[in-house]
């Protein structure tokens, strides 16, 4: 994959008066956590969401303010409750070599053969939290659901990934599974009174 690279302006003014401003010109006030000391900057608005509509959160970015360059993960972001915008981001650097914690998006692909018996497709868990390297980090995780049957589930312990990738989340965590409507197994359930009262005659 092309390298990734969002550019940012260093900031001066760290308080909520600058923050504003920065916003009111259409930029993101934004801090980079590492193993130095928090880097304060911002970032175009537009430019941002230009670079994240086509990567993922996993997906490792080279962020260049002024004349340093950095890799990094976006950590967490703010959002005004009214506007939906983002007010706020917070990157973390990686360093080369050192293992990190991050989550991954699962998707899913296939058409389920339970959805085809009546059954309805319920995805639980849309993402699992993993630790490696950084150059080992998944863009996301595809699982095919194709084979999954009528009252099945598939479950964290299912996944199979790379070597040196592991795993955090609770393998029991159910990540998908068929359920069926509960009109059908009402009337599956009253089936099977009636056979078990004729049975008894």
């Amino acid at each position: 994959m092309a390298q990734t690279i969002l550019r940012g302006e260093p900031r001066t003014e760290t308080g909520k008066g600058g923050a504003r401003k920065l916003r009111r010109d259409g930029r993101i006030p934004a801090v980079v956590y590492g193993h130095t000391e928090p880097v304060h900057f911002s970032v175009s608005s537009r430019d941002f969401f230009k670079t994240f509509n086509t990567v993922s959160e996993s997906t490792i970015v080279t962020l260049e303010v002024g004349s340093s360059h950095r890799d990094v993960l976006i950590k967490e972001y703010d959002e005004d409750i009214t506007t939906g915008n983002i007010v706020h981001l917070d990157f973390y650097e990686v360093e080369k070599g050192k293992k990190l914690r991050t989550h991954v998006a699962i998707e899913l692909t296939g058409s389920p053969a339970g959805v085809r018996e009546g059954g309805i497709l319920d995805h639980n868990l849309h993402q699992v939290e993993i630790e490696c390297l950084p150059k080992d980090i998944p863009e996301h995780i595809v699982i095919d659901v194709s084979g999954l049957g009528r009252d099945e589930s598939i479950h964290v312990s299912d996944i199979v990934l790379s070597e040196g990738v592991r795993i955090l989340t609770a393998p029991e965590q159910t990540i998908a599974s068929i359920v069926m409507p509960r009109a059908e197994v009402e009337a599956e359930e009253g089936d099977d009174e009636g056979a078990g009262e004729v049975s008894a005659e």
